[in-house]
């Protein structure tokens, strides 16, 4: 826990990405998410193009480093 901080205390999002011409990926995601979702102190949780080392992204609820 705590990553939710940067979010304003909010835990879970449900949102509506918007139509693009390309697929949307983890790196587009990331970019989206940073420019609408993240709150505050982002260099906490991106870093670079991808997140920062330490925090746990879940897609469909498995580790997407083991996809």
């Amino acid at each position: 826990g705590g990553a939710e901080l940067l979010f304003d205390g909010v835990k879970k999002h449900q949102v509506t990405l918007p139509c693009q011409p390309e697929p949307w990926d983890i790196r587009n995601l990331l970019k989206w998410i940073k420019q609408n979702l993240l709150k505050e102190r982002p260099e906490l949780f991106i870093q670079g193009e991808s997140v920062r080392p330490g925090i746990l992204v879940l897609i469909n609820e498995a580790d997407w480093e083991l996809m």
